[in-house]
């Protein structure tokens, strides 16, 4: 996969322009202008953005992500080798505006993931999890059987046919098994962070399975089926931490591949496994159910 250091452009225009209003900066150059324009589509206060850039703080956001940056080709191609395939598309390492950190983008059988590498307060942990989170959706897009049922081939399914065909159920799928998949690649890193958690966020979600269980399948049932409401805080209910759905989805996904690896008597492993199964359509995720 294609990596574009953003970053670096970023930091020299900005050196060279600290007085400059922020939008003028990222506009003199061609990516990151359409990262402005991409971020603007969210709540995005320049001026906060502005003042956080010249702060104190994020002298030490800077020093991390200046320092993921240098092993970075070195953990794309890693993972790259436990998928056995070069990925397609590109990373652009990039200014995480304070929107956000990373997300991949599909558009006409290419990904392009924006990775805001200076995402407030995100250690090498957190990258390196958010990193392996982001190709794992790269790698799945890709396979014939997740997009099949649209009937074309993936280089002519547009953005809008992406989004207006993404369903509750491949949103759980493609969350659930991305989850997984930093939590094989770097098994060092503690739990809570393959959530994106607090440990007391994730101690909350273990002590309330059953509540976020009951909200999820209830919404599954409903005509709206909006999973995505769960990215909020305070869904399941007060105090409830966000993305309750990938942590749902991840165990539901976790527990039914356990129970494949049980029932089979081949030598599978549970990586080989994993990574099979991001080539299965959101269909065949039978596992979204109650126990």
């Amino acid at each position: 996969m294609k990596v574009i250091n953003l970053f670096d452009r970023f930091l020299k225009l900005q050196s060279n322009s600290k007085t400059e209003p922020l939008d003028r900066i990222l506009r003199k150059d061609e990516d990151l202008e359409q990262l402005l324009k991409l971020a603007s589509q969210w709540d995005l206060d320049l001026e906060n953005v502005q003042r956080w850039l010249l702060s104190e703080p994020y002298q030490e956001n800077k020093k991390v992500a200046l320092e993921f940056c240098e092993g970075l080709e070195k953990e794309v191609k890693k993972i790259e080798k436990v998928l056995n395939t070069s990925l397609s598309g590109e990373i652009c390492i990039c200014p995480s505006l304070m929107i956000f950190d990373g997300f991949a983008r599909y558009d006409s059988g290419n990904h392009r993931v924006w990775f805001g590498v200076d995402y407030p307060g995100a250690s090498q942990d957190y990258l390196k999890v958010l990193l392996a989170h982001e190709l794992s959706h790269v790698y799945r897009d890709h396979q014939p059987n997740v997009w099949g049922f649209l009937g074309k081939p993936l280089n002519q399914v547009t953005r809008n046919e992406y989004i207006d065909n993404l369903s509750a159920t491949e949103h759980l799928a493609s969350e659930g098994l991305a989850t997984l998949f930093s939590q094989v690649i770097y098994p060092e890193i503690p739990l809570s962070v393959h959530h994106y958690y607090e440990e007391h966020e994730m101690k909350w979600c273990f002590d309330n399975l059953s509540i976020i269980e009951k909200a999820i399948l209830e919404e599954l049932l409903s005509e709206g089926q909006d999973v995505w409401k769960f990215y909020d805080e305070d869904i399941i209910k007060p105090g409830s931490p966000g993305r309750t759905q990938y942590f749902w989805s991840a165990l539901k996904i976790r527990n039914w591949l356990d129970k494949k690896l049980t029932i089979s008597n081949r030598n599978d492993n549970y990586l080989k496994v994993l990574i099979d199964c991001h080539g299965k359509s959101a269909l065949e995720f039978d596992c979204f159910t109650s126990e």
